[in-house]
Formats: structure tokens, C-alpha cells, sequence
């Protein structure tokens, strides 16, 4: 499985550098774009998938996790939103909202997994 991880980063990290290299708007640009939405879609339901194979806890656990990681990435967004209404120049997010909440995930399966102990 972590073999196959590595090869979809690869993939994806290489469609990147090739979409780099090409005009804004261009067809093949927008192709590569498309192609890296399913590459990263790939790897997203990769690691969703095997979570229906974990028991009732572990499954619970993880819907707790990210149920706490959707809502603090919303806190957040919309934190920024108004604070960015208020005037204040906020940095654009992208696709840093996914790896907050990926990270977020991770520590709250951590704390939640520590509750059934």
C-alpha cells in the first residue's frame, strides 16, 4: 500500500512540474489540472477505504476525528473570512485547508483513540 502511495505522489508531483511548463488556459493544461484532481482523488479515497475494514471503535474513532477536523477547518475558513473583510490581507489557503485538515484528522484520532483506553 505504501508503495502504491509513493507512485500516486510521484504521479502527481510530476503532472504539477509538466502544468507548470504550459500557458495558463491552455487545453493541455487544463488536462493536466483534470488529471491531477483525479490523481489526488485517488489518494483521498486510498485512504478513506480502509477504514470500513477497521472494527466498530476504530470506525467510530476515526468518524469522531473527522467530524473534530471539518469543524475546526471551518472555524478557521471562516475566521479568515471575516478577518479578511475586516481589511486585513490574509494569505490564500489552497490547498493548505487539506493538510490542515489532514493533520487535524491525525492528532484527533491521537486524543479520541486515548478516550477508549
Amino acid at each position: 500500500m505504501a508503495g502504491l502511495r509513493r507512485r500516486w505522489r510521484r504521479g502527481c508531483l510530476a503532472l504539477a512540474l509538466v502544468g507548470k511548463q504550459l500557458h495558463d488556459g491552455s487545453p493541455a493544461r487544463i488536462t493536466i489540472g483534470v488529471a491531477e484532481a483525479l490523481v489526488f482523488a485517488t489518494m483521498i479515497v486510498g485512504t478513506l477505504v480502509p477504514i470500513r475494514n477497521l472494527d466498530e471503535l476504530h470506525q467510530r474513532i476515526h468518524l469522531i476525528a473527522i467530524s473534530a477536523a471539518f469543524g475546526l477547518v471551518g472555524i478557521v475558513v471562516t475566521g479568515m473570512a471575516f478577518i479578511a473583510q475586516a481589511g486585513v490581507r490574509v494569505p490564500p489557503l489552497g490547498l493548505w485547508l487539506w493538510v490542515f485538515m489532514v493533520i487535524t484528522w491525525g492528532v484527533s484520532v491521537l486524543v479520541v483513540s486515548r478516550r477508549y483506553r
